[in-house]
Order: structure tokens, then sequence, then C-alpha cells
């Protein structure tokens, strides 16, 4: 359990670093810095599943199950991947704070309540009112981060759009839980073969990152077709932006990896309170990249400490869950 939450920290705090990379895309236009992102995800993902995957015969359980069982994930993964565009472009409309803080909210509540009434695995007694209070607490953090960071642009003139794609960003980043919990027990029946939990871990994301980063490349594809912006991946300084991207990549896959080995460690709500502590942290995160970039310099900051204060409250009460 320790070990569990050890990995949920790490998790958290790759989840609320990536956004960093987002913030710059020069030379490229933004589909081709998103669409090149969406490869390397598809690279690392796909890759690291495959390399951990190979000796256990994971072929024959694959198809066991069927094309019905793998479609969900799938599914999940390709209605985040198109509302992760969302997520990219907020973040330069808006700032890295304020879409996370609205992201990461609606995520929590449809990543973490939608697997338990699908599952009929809601906690009972005191499990249930601490996993309450943790989900509540969550959500009134949110709420005061997000108000410190429309307070702070005036009362987000001008950023309706940015607040827009972030819920819907919120909307899809919850449904990539409900894939990765749909592969539950496919994970326990590869834990059955000899497999590792990083393997678990591994191929349960694969076909969620897969399905979404593939359904991103070819959103990204059709833009850079329909402005003619193709040319822009042979510019000047488009390989260390690769690069750069490359290694973004590698940040946000280690969050979900290691998120995954901890909701394995955590019990039967590792997935679920699982996902709510993995937000929460990420938020608290996040918003200290914000301030340490610049973003709230010259601004009043109460509202939004006492947001990451409820925040941490809102884990202590979700671990007890």
């Amino acid at each position: 359990m320790v070990y569990g939450f050890m990995l949920l920290l790490l998790a958290g705090l790759c989840q609320g670093s990536f956004g960093l990379g987002y913030k710059k895309y020069p030379p490229f236009s933004w589909a081709a810095f998103w669409g090149v992102y969406c490869v390397c995800c598809i690279i690392i993902s796909g890759g690291f599943a495959a390399a951990l995957t190979g000796n256990i015969g994971i072929l024959p359980m694959i198809a066991e199950r069927g094309a019905a069982y793998w479609l969900t994930p799938i599914l999940c993964g390709a209605v985040w991947g198109l509302s992760a565009i969302g997520f990219s472009k907020g973040i330069t409309m808006i700032g890295m704070s304020l879409v996370y803080g609205i992201s990461m909210g609606i995520s929590t509540i449809i990543g973490s309540v939608t697997p338990m009434v699908i599952s009929k695995t809601v906690p009972s007694g005191g499990s249930l009112f601490f996993f309450a209070m943790g989900l509540i607490l969550t959500l009134l953090g949110v709420v005061l981060v997000t108000a410190a960071g429309v307070k702070r642009d005036g009362g987000a003139k001008g950023s309706a759009l940015g607040i827009v794609l972030s819920v819907l960003s919120g909307l899809g980043s919850g449904m990539m839980n409900v894939g990765f919990t749909h592969t539950e027990d496919f994970g326990a029946a590869m834990l059955s073969k000899g497999a590792g939990s990083a393997a678990v871990s591994a191929f349960r994301w694969a076909p969620v990152l897969i399905g979404g980063c593939l359904a991103g490349a070819l959103w990204c594809a059709a833009e850079m077709s329909s402005k003619k912006e193709w040319k822009t991946l042979t510019e000047k300084g488009a390989i260390k932006r690769c690069g750069v991207l490359f290694c973004v990549a590698i940040v946000w896959y280690a969050a979900l990896l290691l998120y995954g080995l901890s909701s394995e460690m955590l019990g039967s709500l590792g997935s679920t309170a699982g996902w709510i502590l993995f937000n929460a942290l990420a938020l608290i995160i996040s918003v200290g990249w914000g301030l340490k970039t610049g973003e709230w310099k010259g601004h009043k900051k109460g509202m939004l400490f006492a947001g990451c204060g409820v925040l941490i409250a809102a884990w202590i009460f979700t671990a007890l869950a």
C-alpha cells in the first residue's frame, strides 16, 4: 500500500508537469506540433507494451476476448484523443493553471464515478464517506483554483473558447480511465500468466492511448493538409522540437504507467479513488509550475493557495477510503 502511494505521488508529479512542453511549438504549426506529439506517444506506448509482454503469449489472450471487448477502450481513447486537442489549444489561450483546473475537475468526476457505476463497485460504510468527502473536496479545490484563474484574467474576458475547450478536455480525459478500468479483468488474467505489474499497466493502457493518439494524429494530418502546413516539419529547429516532444511524451506516459502500477497496489478502489488522488496532486503540481513560470506574477494568490490547501485535505480523505 505504501509503495502504491509513492508511485501515485510520482505519477501526479509527472502528470502535473508535462504540460510545460505544450506552451511553445515553433517552428511547427499547432497541427504539426500536436501530430508529431501523437506519433511519439504511439511509439512509446505501443513499444513499451510490446517489449514488456513479449514473453507471456499475449496474442491468444487478446483473441480470446474478441473484438467487441477491445472496442470499448479504443473508443474511450479516441474520445480522449480528440478532446486532448482542446487541452493543448486551451493552454495557449488561457494558461496552464486554469486549463488544468477545469480539465482535471471534470476528469476527476468522470474518471472516478463512471467506472464504479459500470462495474457496480460502489464502496460502503466508512470507505464511502471518505471517498465522497475526497471527491467533494477535490471539486471544491478545483473551483477555488479555477476561480482564482478567472479573477487573474479579469473575469476570463476573451477566453471563453479556452474554457469550453478545457471542459471538453476534462470529459475526454475522464473517459481514459473508463477505458483503462474496462480491462481490469484482463490485467488479472495477465498476472495469472506470470506477467509483471509494469507489463499489465503498459498493456492495459495501450489500446486507450493508441486509439486516442491515432485519432489525434489523423485530425492533425487533415488540418495540416487543409492549411498547407506540412512544410513546417522541415523548417529550421524542427529536429530539436521533435526531440523535446519525445521527452514530453515520455513524461506523460510515465504518469499514466505509474498510475496504472499504483492502482494495482491500492486494492479495489485503486482505479477510482486513485484517479481522484492522481488528478488532485497533478493540479497542485501544475499550479506550482504556473507560479514558477510567471503566470501569477502581480496577481493575488490567496484563493489559489486556499484551493491547494483544500486539495491536500482531499488527498488525505481519499487516501483513507
